[in-house]
């Protein structure tokens, strides 16, 4: 059992500058899956007390800070989440391909293309941690591995145990 839980609103929080922060969302808005933006729009449309058509015409930019503004509600969690897997998937294919490769899953530009692989022990996401900082920003890094615990976890509660405590160590040494 993970006892420091990472969670998408903290990702966002802890892990991302304000910068990164509005990549991912922005991401999120313009590339991500059509029926989550509808969601999350609907979502923010009731949370501000604007009418959907009004949400609709605002401009992805804009919808990305009214949903970075959201950070502390839970219930909009799921959306961040959606955006943090739009992000990796679309934008950081090659860092999620590394790490792939370092923990000798199969995979086509980062994507898994087996379900029977066996999950990185801790010792080989901190492995892989060290070996990629070299060529990954650190920051970077950092958000893939709390985001594949979240994502992967999601079904399989190894993937957490074995990258959640390697995002804490690394967090706490900065």
């Amino acid at each position: 059992m993970v006892s420091i839980e990472w969670p998408a609103r903290r990702i966002l929080k802890e892990l991302c500058s304000p910068e990164r922060r509005r990549d991912i969302l922005l991401a999120f808005w313009t590339r991500g899956d059509q029926t989550s933006r509808r969601m999350a729009q609907a979502q923010l449309a009731k949370s501000l007390h604007f009418r959907d058509e009004t949400m609709k015409k605002l401009p992805a930019g804009k919808k990305a800070e009214l949903l970075a503004a959201r950070l502390a509600s839970t219930e909009f969690e799921p959306h961040f989440e959606a955006a943090l897997l739009t992000f990796h998937v679309l934008e950081r294919g090659e860092l999620m391909g590394a790490f792939l490769d370092a923990w000798g899953i199969r995979h086509k530009e980062g994507s898994i293309e087996d379900d029977e692989y066996t999950v990185p022990s801790r010792e080989k996401v901190e492995s892989a941690v060290a070996e990629l900082g070299e060529r990954f920003a650190k920051d970077d890094v950092l958000l893939y591995v709390a985001t594949a615990g979240l994502v992967m976890g999601q079904g399989m509660p190894e993937w957490r145990e074995s990258t959640w405590p390697v995002v804490d160590a690394n967090v706490s040494a900065s």
